[in-house]
């Protein structure tokens, strides 16, 4: 909630009551955006030095500290930025493969149950304006970060840095495992991805960002994910107040906004779920595009004279769009070796979705309000490229195994062997490494 809650607050007529306008606003986000960017890349170097476990709680009890607007949006950023490439580097130590976008999944759908509970307490809190002294979206941040700071402080006792190693704090002396459950925990892990044995003893090396660097799949992966997340900045943003001017007062607007994060969490959820059983990513995240583009295109095509459970209906259900972002986390993650490689990636994604807002906190402007129809149309553009390009990085991954299986084919036994013990290519542009689809 405490990451969710600017949209919230800015229904709440948090620009007016600082002396500015929702297009200074979009300055601070794109700000914001930038300062995020920068330090979610260097990021998960500390995480991966001193314990993703360690690194998480901090930053948590970083930002919670802070409240107020421009100058402070910059300090947020900062401390917020390496939360999130922390939190995906500690779920890939716990998960397998074929287990973490369902857990990425639940992850960001929490997010999104936040948001509907930060709507709810919104609807509370807002009424709270004048007590103390305090604007109603005043009391919002100072709650957030309060309940920020418990979770915090718990975080630093309770979690483990991997599965080998659970005792001690609040885990109890003999910790979650026994001897027998704890080889079966740390084994799953290695037979399901051989280059997790190094999870927790390698540095990230120059090679590794080198690599990072030059892989054009990686960054098809961080392209796709910058434009798909350019549409998502406007319509989250501006949610609350899209309902608002549609008819509806400031605390039912932002109680209105909570079906859609209900939504968007459930079918979020179901979905990557569905990709782990079935072992297929791409075609699932096809789902979410799909959804976003109907959605974005009734919102377009409603007239101007509609009535406000209309504009109602359409911005929630293009807000309400499941999440794609889990499951390509878990799509690229896949697809990225060795593991210092696979660490910077986590950091370069979570970058990519953030300055995303940058151009996204453009695309609806105080001119094109409230109905934003050319801003609307930009979004259906952006959606129609990120379904290309998760098809085309899809079948450019097909092609490469077919590819690799075929050479691989036509080697003797003793050729593999030999390959196996002379190549110089490393993790996933080796031979003998399949992508996964």
């Amino acid at each position: 909630m405490d990451r969710t809650n600017l949209s919230n607050a800015i229904s709440d007529n948090l620009a007016q009551d600082l002396g500015f306008t929702n297009d200074d606003v979009n300055t601070t986000i794109m700000v914001y955006a930038i300062l995020f960017t920068i330090f979610a890349l260097p990021s998960n170097f500390v995480s991966k030095r001193i314990g993703a476990h360690l690194w998480i709680p901090i930053l948590m009890n970083s930002w919670g500290d802070l409240g107020g607007f421009f100058a402070i949006r910059v300090l947020i950023a900062i401390t917020e930025a390496g939360f999130i490439p922390a939190c995906i580097y500690y779920l890939s130590s716990w998960y397998k493969t074929k287990e973490l976008a369902t857990r990425l999944a639940w992850f960001w759908g929490i997010q999104s149950l936040a948001s509907a509970f930060s709507g709810l307490i919104s609807f509370g809190v807002f009424r709270m304006r004048g007590i103390g002294g305090l604007e109603g979206w005043k009391w919002l941040f100072l709650l957030d970060g309060i309940f920020t700071h418990i979770v915090g402080v718990f975080c630093f006792f309770y979690l483990p840095g991997r599965p080998s190693r659970t005792q001690g704090l609040l885990r109890g002396k003999k910790g979650w495992f026994n001897e027998r459950q704890m080889r079966i925990a740390v084994t799953r892990l290695i037979r399901d991805d051989l280059s997790k044995t190094e999870q927790h003893n390698s540095r990230i090396t120059l090679e590794d960002i080198k690599s990072t660097v030059l892989d054009t799949k990686v960054w098809t992966h961080l392209i796709t994910t910058f434009i798909g997340f350019v549409p998502i900045t406007p319509i989250t943003t501006y949610l609350p107040s899209m309902i608002r001017d549609g008819g509806f007062e400031t605390t039912t607007a932002n109680l209105l906004t909570v079906p859609s994060y209900i939504i968007n969490g459930i079918f979020s959820i179901l979905i990557a779920w569905s990709s782990d059983r079935h072992g297929e990513v791409s075609l699932h995240c096809m789902i979410g595009v799909i959804w976003s583009l109907a959605c974005f295109a009734a919102l377009r095509a409603l007239p101007a004279d509609t009535d406000r459970w209309n504009t109602f209906g359409a911005a929630m259900m293009a807000a309400a769009s499941p999440s794609w972002h889990g499951m390509h986390i878990a799509f690229m993650s896949s697809n990225v070796a060795p593991v210092g490689k696979r660490v910077l990636c986590y950091s370069a994604i979570i970058a990519s979705a953030n300055i995303c807002a940058v151009p996204g906190a453009v695309i609806y402007q105080t001119w094109d309000a409230p109905r934003y129809y050319y801003g609307n149309t930009i979004n259906i553009i952006l959606i129609a490229i990120l379904g290309l390009l998760f098809m085309a990085q899809r079948l450019r991954y097909d092609l490469t195994n077919r590819w690799r299986a075929r050479k691989w084919g036509k080697m003797s036994e003793e050729e593999r062997q030999h390959y196996r013990d002379t190549t110089k290519d490393t993790g996933s542009n080796r031979l003998d490494f399949r992508f996964y689809l």
